[in-house]
C-alpha cells in the first residue's frame, strides 16, 4: 500500500490537546511538528482537526517498490543445505527476485532438481545428501555425533556440500551452458561455506 505522509503544526493554544491525542498515534517531534502515515486514499485535509490550511503540509513519498527499481539486475545464487522444507521457502523468494528483473539460480541437492526447475528458476546441484543428513540430526539432535563411526560419515557430506559451494556461485548452468557469477548470494545455516 503506498504512504504519504502528513505534516501538522499545532496553534499553540491547541498544542497540548492535540500532542495528547496525536502522541498515540504518530510521532511528535521536539518543534511541535507531528508525523504520522496516511494511506494514499485518505484526504489528509479531514485530519487536520480543524486547523487552517496554511497549517498543513503534505509530503509525498515514493512507495518502496520505486526504490526497487533502481536496482540493477542481479544474477543471484541462492543456497540451501537441507530437505525440501529447507528449499520450499527460497524458492517463493527466487520467484519474487525474478519478479524485480533478476536472474535466479537455487542451489540445492540433486534429489530437488525438478522441484526447483518446475518453479522457473535455475538449478546447480549441491553436494552431500540430504536423507544422510538429516538421519544424523535426528539421530543426534544436534552436530555431535553419539557414535564415532559417524564422524567420517558426516566428514564427507560436508566436504562435499563445501567444495560445491564456489562452482554454484560462479561456474556455467550445467545444462545450458550459459555463464552465471554471482552478484548476490542467499543461503541458509547448514550451506556451511
Amino acid at each position: 500500500m503506498q504512504h504519504r505522509f502528513l505534516t501538522i503544526r499545532c496553534l499553540p493554544k491547541r498544542r497540548s490537546v492535540q500532542l495528547q491525542l496525536l502522541n498515540r498515534i504518530a510521532t511528535v517531534k521536539d518543534d511541535g511538528t507531528v508525523e504520522f502515515e496516511v494511506p494514499v486514499d485518505v484526504d489528509p485535509h479531514v485530519l487536520a482537526c480543524g486547523l487552517r490550511d496554511e497549517h498543513i503540509e503534505v509530503a509525498e513519498e515514493e512507495s518502496p517498490e520505486a526504490d526497487i527499481q533502481c536496482i540493477p539486475p542481479l544474477q543471484v545464487v541462492i543456497l540451501i543445505v537441507g530437505t525440501r522444507g529447507d528449499v520450499q521457502p527460497f524458492i517463493a523468494i527466487g520467484k519474487r527476485l525474478q519478479e524485480y528483473g533478476h536472474r535466479v539460480r537455487l542451489a540445492t541437492h540433486s534429489n530437488f532438481k525438478e522441484f526447483v526447475l518446475t518453479a522457473g528458476l535455475e538449478f546447480y546441484p549441491l553436494g552431500g545428501d540430504p536423507k544422510v543428513l538429516t538421519g544424523y540430526m535426528v539421530k543426534n539432535k544436534g552436530f555431535l555425533p553419539s557414535n564415532p563411526s559417524e564422524i567420517p560419515i558426516q566428514r564427507n557430506q560436508m566436504k562435499e556440500i563445501i567444495y560445491s559451494l564456489l562452482p554454484a556461485c560462479k561456474e556455467p548452468d550445467p545444462d545450458s551452458g550459459i555463464p552465471f557469477k554471482a552478484d548476490a548470494i542467499i543461503a541458509n545455516p547448514p550451506a556451511y561455506g
